[in-house]
């Protein structure tokens, strides 16, 4: 497929939007300037037959020729505003198709890492995204979250996997911003990342309230209606300790 071809097929909703938009106005003035050719017309037929009013088919046997450019341009915008939804629809199922690929072949290879390596190189790897994060956000520093409900309870430094941040609280406070998240997607169906992590006391990341867990992907990939989230004790190299949050795999909301 040449790049002309390639090029052509990426801007097709954007051509077909603009022919649609066009399409309206083209529309809307056919048929302005149309009209007063058939209320000529229709005088004219008034005239023939001697009388003060047309019936709709007289109407319409008189003026539909005045139209014929109005329908022809309706009729390409509404093949324009069809083709946008057709191509967005495959467009969706492209981007569906090529996750449940990517998040397969993501399952399949930690599995198969861990019957290699065993468990203790999966946690190695955690530990070593965790430091990796440590040092690109080092500049500013971590997020804390005050748990009023066990002020008692000591706290420990938490990476999330998922958002790719640190942050220090409870792990009483991790778990119940876990139960929410749970309880939400077991009420609504659905909890977005953004959501997840206000529960935790952190800002929210870009495009965060457009992904997220829903009911109808955690059961067609887990067979589950529950989000079990990871949580592991690490040790760093430099001898510091957090706790990693691991959990499902993040789906795009519609």
């Amino acid at each position: 497929m040449s790049k002309f071809s390639t090029g052509l097929r990426r801007s097709s909703p954007t051509i077909l939007t603009v022919l649609g938009i066009v399409g309206v106005v083209g529309t809307a003035v056919t048929a302005v300037r149309a009209t007063p050719k058939a209320m000529r017309l229709i005088k004219a037929k008034k005239d023939e037959l001697e009388t003060d009013k047309l019936t709709p088919v007289e109407l319409v046997q008189t003026t539909w020729k005045c139209y014929i450019p109005s329908v022809l341009v309706g009729v390409g915008t509404v093949a324009c505003i069809i083709g946008i939804g057709v191509m967005d629809k495959r467009n969706q199922a492209a981007l569906t198709s090529a996750y449940a690929m990517l998040n397969e072949s993501y399952k399949q290879y930690r599995q198969a890492a861990k019957k290699v390596y065993g468990e203790d190189a999966d946690n190695k790897i955690h530990a070593e995204m965790a430091k990796d994060a440590m040092v690109a956000d080092s500049a500013w520093g971590y997020q804390v979250y005050n748990m009023d409900m066990d002020p008692e309870s000591e706290e420990c430094l938490f990476y999330d996997l998922t958002s790719k941040k640190y942050f220090t609280t409870t792990m009483a406070a991790v778990l119940n911003a876990q139960y929410h998240a749970n309880r939400n997607i077991a009420l609504r169906g659905e909890c977005s990342l953004n959501e997840y992590l206000s529960f935790l006391g952190v800002d929210g990341v870009e495009k965060g309230d457009e992904m997220g867990w829903d009911i109808t992907h955690m059961v067609e990939e887990m067979d589950s209606y529950w989000l079990d989230f990871d949580n592991q004790k690490t040790t760093l190299e430099d001898g510091l300790e957090c706790i990693t949050i691991d959990a499902m795999a993040l789906c795009k909301f519609d």
